[in-house]
């Protein structure tokens, strides 16, 4: 804000020393003293000369800048680069260059409506086994203010298209010729922009610029290499569901399997079970032979006055100790020939049976 005011009074010191001169022209043609307008006059010269040399000498450096000063004498730069502030230096003596610090990015896009340059300027290149792919990449920077003087001295204002642009453009060139295209198109797209960054930041940072980041915007694949990608997916995934098909029809063997081995331990388990139960059977009927014969009159219903037995029944009933125990007395036996026994056997009784 300094340097405008200064011109002000530059100019101020130039329309007194012009008013001072009118009022000599007056003087001198009414023959009058002109001291008076003599004296405006170098006052405005002196003020004008004084402030426009002061407006030349002081330079402002704002806020995320950096001054590089030349000497028109001796060729050479100043060591140490002016920063933020109000500086003095010897006019026509000395120049400055003013270079701005804060971030900048450079664009390089296949989108013709945005980059640093219209059109298509995405950068192409071949992968490793041979693939072309299109990239739009985006590089964040600034100027170093302590490396600046370098800067100055190998690119001065040229340095975005001279020095970032080409770095940028050879480095992507140069690092995918390290990746597959597969590789690109699945898990090492970070990998890639890491290797370009890292190689973009060691490039520059020798002539004066320091690498904030390094975007890989958008990757474009050939036509035939995104088909034959669609392809092997629909591939791979027509495989892993046929996995998954073979996977359940073994997981349904193996519950068939399950419920026959289940099915087989309990007939197992029943048999078992009823061997013991014949086995203790066995044992009470040989303790106890009229067993069977009595649970089989238990059976009978409990008005049943009499049985009929053929002769061929396959039930060995002890009669005798039946009727003893019942309290009856058998007829004695014949000599005369018995009729056969009937062919059917029933039981009579109230209710018929």
């Amino acid at each position: 804000m300094i340097g405008p005011v200064l011109s002000v009074v530059a100019i101020a010191g130039l329309a007194l020393a012009g008013f001072g001169v009118f009022m000599i022209v007056q003087a001198l043609q009414r023959n009058q003293n002109a001291r008076s307008g003599a004296v405006l006059t170098v006052i405005g010269v002196l003020v004008a000369v004084v402030f426009f040399v002061l407006n030349s000498g002081l330079v402002e450096v704002k806020a995320n800048e950096v001054g590089v000063v030349f000497n028109v004498l001796s060729g050479d730069l100043s060591e140490t680069p002016i920063g933020p502030g109000l500086h003095v230096i010897i006019p026509g003596i000395q120049e400055v260059t003013i270079y701005s610090t804060a971030q900048q990015e450079y664009t390089m896009s296949g989108d013709t409506n945005e980059g640093a340059i219209q059109g298509d300027d995405a950068v192409t290149a071949l992968t490793q086994d041979g693939q072309q792919v299109r990239i739009d990449v985006t590089v964040l920077y600034r100027i170093n203010p302590a490396s600046v003087n370098q800067l100055h001295l190998s690119w001065q204002n040229r340095y975005q298209d001279g020095l970032v642009r080409a770095t940028v453009r050879n480095q992507v060139r140069g690092s995918l010729t390290q990746f597959r295209v597969e590789e690109i198109y699945g898990t090492e797209h970070d990998r890639l922009q890491t290797q370009i960054e890292d190689g973009v930041r060691k490039l520059v940072e020798d002539d004066g610029l320091e690498v904030i980041n390094v975007l890989i915007r958008n990757i474009t694949f050939s036509p035939e290499y995104v088909a034959a990608i669609e392809q092997k997916q629909v591939a791979q995934q027509q495989a892993q569901e046929a996995e998954f098909r073979v996977q359940q029809r073994e997981q349904e063997a193996e519950q068939q399997r399950a419920l026959a081995r289940g099915d087989a331990d309990a007939a197992r388990i029943r048999a078992e079970g009823e061997t013991a139960a014949l086995e203790l059977i066995n044992q009470q009927l040989s303790q106890n032979p009229l067993l069977i014969q009595w649970r089989y009159v238990e059976t009978l219903s409990d008005n049943v006055q009499m049985i009929l037995l053929p002769s061929n029944s396959p039930f060995l009933f002890d009669i005798q100790s039946l009727t003893e125990q019942a309290g009856i007395q058998m007829p004695s036996t014949s000599t005369s020939p018995t009729p056969s026994p009937t062919p059917e056997a029933g039981a009579s009784g109230s209710n018929g049976s």
